[in-house]
C-alpha cells in the first residue's frame, strides 16, 4: 500500500487588489451611514426611556420640557460651539499659511 495521496494543491501567492478596490470613499461613506444610523438609534432609546419632564430656565426662557430633549439640546449647542470655534482656527491657519506662500516662505516639517 503506498501512501502516495493525492499531492496537495499548488498554493498560488495572494493577488494584489485592484485599483481602487479598497478604501474607496463610497466605502467610507457607507461606514459613515452605519455608524450615523446606529448612533440615532441609540439617541432614540435615550429619549424614549427619559421622558419625564423638567422646568428649565434659560436667559428670559422658561419652560417644561422632556429630560433627554433638554439633554439633546444641550449637547447640540456644545457641539456648535465646538464647531465654531474650530472652523475659525482652521480658517486662521490657512490664512497663515497662505500669507507664508505669498512670502515664499516654506512651511511644513524641517528636513
Amino acid at each position: 500500500m503506498s501512501s502516495d495521496g493525492p499531492s496537495p494543491p499548488d498554493v498560488q501567492p495572494e493577488q494584489a487588489p485592484y485599483p481602487g478596490e479598497q478604501n474607496t470613499r463610497l466605502s467610507g461613506a457607507w461606514t459613515a451611514v452605519v455608524i450615523g444610523l446606529l448612533a440615532l438609534v441609540l439617541i432614540l432609546i435615550f429619549i424614549l426611556q427619559n421622558l419625564q419632564s423638567v422646568e428649565l430656565s434659560f436667559l428670559v426662557f422658561h419652560g417644561h420640557l422632556p429630560l433627554a430633549v433638554a439633554l439633546l439640546f444641550a449637547v447640540i449647542l456644545g457641539a456648535t460651539i465646538v464647531l465654531a470655534f474650530g472652523g475659525a482656527r482652521i480658517m486662521q491657519l490657512r490664512m497663515v499659511a497662505r500669507a507664508s506662500r505669498r512670502r515664499g516662505v516654506k512651511t511644513g516639517p524641517p528636513e
